[in-house]
């Protein structure tokens, strides 16, 4: 069932078999999610610490080959850059906000809205379809989707999708797509290998009811690139490969190795003469060696082998950090790393520039596709969207920086101070880190405080 029409009673036509079209574009955007799953898995897989990094095995005993170690790095440098894509929702200078915040509230994007992020993040890109909802549900409806299962046709002049799909499989198989096109929605199921309609949904909205979220888009990659680059998933298979050899030598040193010069072997025997166990020998035994009984024998001798230290793997993954954290613009200590003596705030302010740079572009880059997202809410609930909505309509984030509580209070303090901004405008609440409800509380109660002063002045 197709989650888009409008507001309207939809008209729906049974068509036994798609059009030439439609066949042709389930065909291509199918071959297309074919083709991405496996990178999309590797770059999924290396997130959750699940992918098995590749070993040479040259120096790895055969027993500690099958031994999985983890170096977390790759969902490290996502999870740093979504945390600080905070979306507050939509602002505009008109007091109804053309209704976006109840919008906003009943879809609950405040958390919907980070997991979009987060898979434009780890894949490149990520889905977000906009309809209405049956009963109990939203109106519209605001749904995140993966590109796992969700492509698209880019238009280059719209700067928008021509069209998408999406599929729904069963025990691995497709067995229903759903096709969105400007002015229908078609779902399809596969009927004895062929595809047929099993509805048409005419919203006549005038444009494909889907928004892409792009990560790091450029004109010659339209649908983004991941944060998970070639180069961060080399350094997280070397440093995983450098902690296997720590392993190594943990369990190779743990043992002290030593050599017993001029010893009998039926030192090492049972009361039966069987061997005992190598480490009942080594921990044992080796201790409790008599002197020769033979005067002229050379006395037993043991001799112990100064173990390995693991500072070289310690040094070797913290070179594979600092490669890491130049490659992904986060500070070392993200990685585990710390010096002795704290850093100060301004070194920990210089050391965080780039990411929040970063981070302040994917704010830029996300505000346009979630501003479409709007403009199709208000198209699925009106039937259009408003002259004005250009102009008065914007995004609204939290700061990238994350400054003190008491350096955004000291700053809101001064520029109302200076009359740059009013003291009760939605700019200063957002300046000193108040969240949508706590302003609409600071609101309701200035209201509310408002008729007590005045009795108290006229008395």
């Amino acid at each position: 069932m197709s989650d888009v029409s409008t507001a309207a009673a939809p008209a729906l036509l049974r068509l036994p078999l798609p059009t030439a079209d439609e066949r042709q574009a389930i065909e291509e955007m199918l071959a297309r999610l074919n083709v991405v799953s496996l990178p999309n898995q590797q770059a999924e897989q290396y997130y959750d610490g699940s992918w098995l990094t590749e070993q040479f095995g040259i120096s790895i005993p055969p027993s500690m080959r099958n031994l999985h170690t983890v170096a977390g790095w790759a969902g490290t440098v996502v999870d740093v850059l979504e945390e600080r894509l905070d979306w507050l929702g939509w602002t505009s200078d008109r007091d109804d906000l053309f209704g976006l915040d109840e919008v906003f509230a009943r879809n609950q994007l405040d958390v919907d809205s980070g997991t979009a992020h987060l898979d434009a993040l780890i894949f490149g890109v990520s889905f977000v379809t906009v309809g209405s909802g049956f009963e109990g549900e939203p109106h519209p409806l605001i749904v995140p989707h993966s590109p796992k299962s969700m492509t698209g046709r880019w238009d280059r002049r719209t700067r928008r999708l021509k069209d998408a799909l999406s599929y729904t499989a069963e025990g691995g198989e497709v067995v229903e797509v759903t096709l969105y096109k400007p002015d229908e929605t078609v779902v399809f199921r596969r009927s004895n290998g062929a595809w047929k309609v099993d509805e048409r949904d005419q919203h006549r909205l005038g444009r494909v009811p889907v928004v892409v979220l792009a990560n790091r888009a450029r004109a010659s990659r339209c649908f983004g690139r991941s944060e998970i680059t070639k180069a961060v998933r080399y350094y997280t298979d070397a440093a995983a490969r450098t902690l296997l050899g720590l392993e190594v030598n943990r369990e190779f040193y743990n043992a002290p190795q030593r050599v017993g010069l001029n010893i009998d072997d039926s030192m090492f025997e049972d009361a039966s003469g069987n061997p005992v166990s190598q480490w009942t020998a080594i921990m044992g035994r080796i201790w409790n060696i008599p002197p020769n009984e033979d005067d002229t024998a050379p006395p037993p001798d043991v001799k112990q082998f100064a173990p390995a230290s693991p500072a070289p793997y310690i040094d070797q993954v913290k070179g594979y950090a600092l490669l890491l954290a130049a490659e992904a613009g986060i500070p070392q200590s993200y990685l585990g790393f710390h010096t002795d003596n704290p850093a100060s705030a301004d070194a920990i302010r210089a050391g965080e520039a780039r990411l929040v740079k970063r981070a302040e572009r994917r704010q830029v880059q996300f505000s346009r596709a979630w501003l479409e997202v709007a403009r199709l809410a208000l198209l699925v609930r009106e039937g259009e969207i408003p002259e004005e909505f250009d102009q008065s309509v914007s995004t609204r984030w939290r700061d990238a920086a994350t400054p003190t509580r008491a350096a955004a209070a000291d700053e809101a303090v001064k520029l109302v101070g200076a009359n740059v901004l009013p003291p009760d405008s939605s700019v200063t609440y957002d300046r000193i880190g108040l969240t949508p409800a706590e302003q609409r509380q600071v609101r309701a109660d200035r209201q509310a405080a408002a008729p007590a002063a005045t009795d108290d002045s006229i008395d």
